[in-house]
């Protein structure tokens, strides 16, 4: 069964993303938004044990999102969220590679003023 990992419990009710898999909470209650490492330290703990068909339910702070998002597209190639919408949640997946070798390459860019 797919996890669905809320990002940050917040005052909602997330009952209804029961039906995507089992929910866990990521982190609870205020959050410091300019504390970005300690953001990262906490989302990579809680979804140390993700799977590619795992999801992320989009709550709380935009930098919170964006960090979660990294952590899942790094590991899995592919981001699965669930959003909002109207008395519910839908799914969207995001697959950021095709499989092919060179999209796992990372591209080095040089600036122009730096030597070849």
């Amino acid at each position: 069964m797919p996890i669905v990992y809320i990002l940050n419990k917040g005052p909602h009710d997330y009952s209804e993303a029961r039906k995507f898999g089992e929910l866990v909470v990521c982190t609870d209650g205020s959050l410091d938004k300019w504390d970005t490492s300690q953001l990262y330290r906490e989302l990579s703990t809680a979804m140390q044990d993700s799977h590619q068909d795992d999801f992320l339910l989009l709550t709380s702070l935009a930098s919170l999102c964006g960090i979660a998002c990294a952590i899942f597209a790094v590991k899995h190639g592919r981001i699965n969220l669930l959003i909002h919408r109207g008395e519910g949640y839908i799914s969207r997946t995001i697959m950021l590679s095709n499989g092919t070798k060179e999209n796992n390459v990372p591209r080095i860019l040089r600036r122009p003023h730096e030597n070849q």
